[in-house]
Order: structure tokens, then C-alpha cells, then sequence
């Protein structure tokens, strides 16, 4: 009997202490664990994009694990002792603790020898940061009676000084990863996991707002190939980035816009090519900005700010551009009805991708993956990755890419079981 009941609480040790959030403080402001991150890791190749990326036919691990495993062992190491840290749980926290201070942490576990890992990853740690970047790390090895958890941390006194035994929002107990946040301006969870070739993931955000739904079916909308985007839900202080056209707009522009809008949509896609002369990669981007909104033309154009060059080209319709690192940046704005239109392309440039664009509900890969998430009332977002699939087929000459890559998301607007309201995002990939 003795024997027995020393047998389940060993049991119980073992359980209690094979629980990675109790060495995560408390008060993290981020937080993802992978829960039994080698079957992550394995999943994930099952998963076309993946598989074909890692696996056949590009090999691309096997090529990185080869470098890995050969600095690994100019360091004098153990490859599989390396590798062997990160076969159960890892977990990755952020902490404030000062205002706008943030440090982070790494935590890996449950390990047989803690102790041992410090010399192991130290080693690597030490060999692999340029002196110059400031940051040092410390290690820190938590135990129990059966348990060991190496924290590797920036800062060891606001680890130790913090209070641990992390609760996250809600608990998944499958094979997966758990991502939480915590801040003064965002606040929610998710989980993502791998189930029949196919990765999935879903997050849901904490909002004050309440969202009023709306139909966003994108099957007739135009897809120019690789992206497309759509929202109903435009909060206040919306901003639509165009910092990587080379143009800052300002958020006065953009909020002005936004608040008198209904729903923004954005498509694009990139034409990769080789130069045969001299081996440079050139590419050709084509994106559409529509917006439907109540602001005049007039509105708009009177605060665009001065830094920014305006070209009159018709009624409505105007040339902006910037001079950026001595590159001029270009956009076009223009107005047709209810329909604001933002593109780096003018309208007859931008007509050419219009006539060969395909509805959303003509491409295999979105007909697929619509059935296998819940159905989006606030916003949508697809991705289909042939444009660059196609190029690497044609840069690296490697044959077996041929399939649908990409990926499908949602975002709905709901209620947690308590009635506080929440943005559910939704998304897969194959």
C-alpha cells in the first residue's frame, strides 16, 4: 500500500511539475509556449507549405541542420545535446518591469540536468551575440524533486524578483502553441495547432467595442494573385500603412478617411524575375487600395502635407510622390463615386492587372480552405503563394513544387461565455 501511494504522488510530482507556466511570471505581458515542440515541429512538415520548404524536394532542413550541426561542433558541443533542449516544452515570456523597459525570456523544459544545459547553451549563446549589442544573458535553473526548467533571461533580478506561476486565459492541453498578450492596448489568446495536414490557429481579442456585424462574402471580389484583404470593422485610429510604398502618410489623412468609411478592401500580388545579364532579382508590384468612404475628394487632398508633391491628373484624381534615400516613391489617389482608390500603379497601368485578375471564388486554393473555417463577419484575408512558389520552381530549377500553398483567415466579432466582447480570428493553411 505504502508503495502504491508512494507511486501516485510521484505521479502527481510529476504532473504538477511538468507544467512549464510555473516557472513564467505572472505579470508577463506576452507569453507562447509549444507544447511538445518536437511532435510541433514534425507536424508542421506535414503541412504542404512547410513539407515541401523543409522536406522534399528543396531539402531546405537537411541544408540548415548540416550548418547548424557543424557550428554546433566547432564549439566542441554535442549536436543531440543541443537539439535535445528543445524536444519538450519552450516557452518565450516578456516583462515590463519598468514603464516602456521590457526584457524576455526563454524557458526550456522539463530537462533531466539543468545545470548542464547552462554550460550547452551559454557556450552557444556567447559564441553566437556580437560583442557590441549590450545584451547579456543569464541562466537560471529552476527545480523540483523530478523537474528541471532552464530560464534564460536578460534580466535575472526582475525574473527573480518577479512572482511566477503564470494562468493563462485558457488552457489547451493538445500538442500545439499558446500565445497570450497582455498590455495596456492589447489583450488576448490563442492556439494553434496541426490536425490533417493543415495548420491551424485561432486568437481571440479582447475589445471594449462593440462590433456590429456585417456581411463580408469576398467570393465575387477581384484577386490580382497573391493577397487580398478585407475589413467592415474600422475602429477609431485606424491607420492604413504605406510606409513600405516610401510614402508616410499621415494617421490625421488616414483617420480622416476612415472615419467616414464602410469597409476597406486591399489586393496585390509581385512578379519575380531574374535578370539573365547581370543575376539581380527584379520584381514588379502591383497593389489596389478601395475604400468606401463619404470623404470629398477635396477633404483629401487639402491635407495631404506640403513634404509630399501633388500632380493634378484629372478631376479627382492626383500623383503624389516623395524623393526617399534619392528614390522617388509614387502613389496614386483618385475618387470614382462612393469609391476612394489608392494604388502605386496609375489607373491605365493598374487596368492590365484588373483584366487578369480572378474572383476569390474561381481559385481552387480559397475554395478549399472556405469550408474549413468559421465564416468571417468583420474581416477576411487570403493568401495564395503561387506567385512566389513559381519563381523559386524557376530560380532554384527544383521540380515537385507543383500544388495550392497558402492561407485562409476570419475575423468575427462575439462574445465570451461572461459577455465581453471579443474579435475571433480564424486561420489556416496549407
Amino acid at each position: 500500500m505504502k508503495k502504491i501511494l508512494l507511486f501516485l504522488i510521484m505521479i502527481l510530482s510529476l504532473t504538477v511539475f511538468s507544467n512549464i507556466y510555473e516557472v513564467i511570471p505572472q505579470d508577463s505581458k506576452a507569453v507562447i509556449v509549444l507544447n511538445n515542440a518536437k511532435t510541433v515541429y514534425d507536424d508542421l512538415k506535414t503541412v504542404p507549405i512547410f513539407g515541401k520548404i523543409l522536406d522534399d524536394p528543396t531539402y531546405a532542413e537537411t541544408l540548415i541542420t548540416g550548418m547548424i550541426d557543424a557550428y554546433i561542433q566547432s564549439l566542441d558541443l554535442n549536436s543531440d545535446e543541443v537539439y535535445s533542449g528543445f524536444e519538450k516544452n519552450v516557452g518565450i515570456f516578456v516583462i515590463e518591469p519598468q514603464n516602456n523597459n521590457y526584457e524576455f525570456g526563454i524557458v526550456l523544459g522539463p530537462l533531466d540536468d539543468g545545470k548542464k544545459y547552462i554550460e550547452v547553451f551559454s557556450k552557444v549563446i556567447n559564441a553566437l551575440m556580437p560583442e557590441d549589442t549590450g545584451i547579456n544573458f543569464y541562466y537560471i535553473v529552476k527545480q523540483s524533486e523530478l523537474q528541471d526548467y532552464l530560464i534564460i533571461t536578460t534580466n535575472k533580478n526582475a525574473y527573480e524578483n518577479s512572482k511566477l506561476n503564470f494562468i493563462p486565459k485558457k488552457r489547451y492541453n493538445e500538442t500545439g502553441i499558446y500565445e497570450e498578450i497582455n498590455t495596456s492596448t492589447l489583450n488576448g489568446y490563442g492556439f494553434s495547432y496541426i490536425k490533417d495536414n493543415y495548420l491551424y490557429s485561432k486568437f481571440n481579442l479582447l475589445t471594449d467595442s462593440q462590433i456590429t456585424p456585417k456581411n463580408v462574402n469576398i467570393d465575387s471580389s477581384e484577386f490580382f494573385g497573391l493577397y487580398y484583404s478585407k475589413t467592415t470593422y474600422i475602429p477609431d485610429g485606424s491607420s492604413l500603412n504605406l510606409n513600405k510604398f516610401g510614402i508616410n502618410l499621415p494617421e490625421d489623412l488616414i483617420n480622416s478617411i476612415l472615419s467616414k468609411s464602410d469597409w476597406a478592401e486591399q489586393t496585390g500580388t509581385i512578379n519575380l524575375s531574374m535578370n539573365d545579364e547581370t543575376g539581380d532579382i527584379e520584381s514588379n508590384f502591383a497593389m489596389k487600395i478601395k475604400v468606401k468612404t463619404n470623404s470629398s475628394f477635396d477633404e483629401i487632398e487639402k491635407i495631404i502635407p506640403e513634404d509630399i508633391t501633388k500632380e493634378k491628373l484629372d478631376k479627382d484624381y492626383i500623383k503624389i510622390s516623395k524623393t526617399v534615400n534619392e528614390k522617388s516613391m509614387i502613389m496614386y489617389i483618385w475618387k470614382k463615386d462612393d469609391f476612394l482608390y489608392i494604388s502605386n500603379l496609375n489607373k491605365i497601368e493598374l487596368k492590365k492587372y484588373e483584366n487578369s485578375s480572378q474572383k476569390l471564388s474561381n481559385n481552387i486554393l480559397y475554395k478549399e480552405l472556405k469550408s474549413k473555417i468559421p465564416e468571417a463577419n468583420i474581416g477576411a484575408f487570403f493568401l495564395d503563394l503561387k506567385p512566389l512558389i513559381s519563381f523559386l520552381k524557376d530560380f532554384f530549377g527544383v521540380e515537385g513544387l507543383d500544388g495550392e500553398f497558402g492561407g485562409l483567415g476570419s475575423a468575427i466579432a462575439s462574445k465570451t461565455p461572461d459577455g465581453k466582447n471579443i474579435i475571433e480570428f480564424n486561420f489556416i493553411m496549407k
